[in-house]
């Protein structure tokens, strides 16, 4: 990511520092603009917060994305598969 601030270091220290927010995940950081009159701000905000992940649903998805790598890199799988839609059982291969 640095050499794409290459001309402008002060944005990827700012990015570093403010917008970096963790380990695991690093700057996953996104902006939506809403143009227009008499937004109703608050059922935005609802309706968006509606579609973030449960902390369940995060450690499934850790699970599923380790496993995934571990058969990808290793051609060792054991848990679910990431792709399991609908709940089918199954384990990458």
């Amino acid at each position: 990511m640095k050499s794409y601030f290459a001309n402008n270091m002060n944005e990827y220290e700012r990015i570093m520092k403010e917008d970096w927010i963790s380990e695991e995940w690093g700057d996953r950081r996104q902006e939506l603009v809403f143009i227009g009159s008499k937004l109703d701000e608050a059922e935005i905000q609802a309706a968006l917060d509606a579609c973030l992940c449960t902390e369940g649903e995060m450690d499934m998805y850790r699970m599923q994305l380790q496993n995934f790598l571990n058969a990808a890199f290793t051609g060792a799988a054991s848990g679910p598969s990431l792709f399991d839609v609908a709940s089918v059982g199954h384990v990458d291969q």
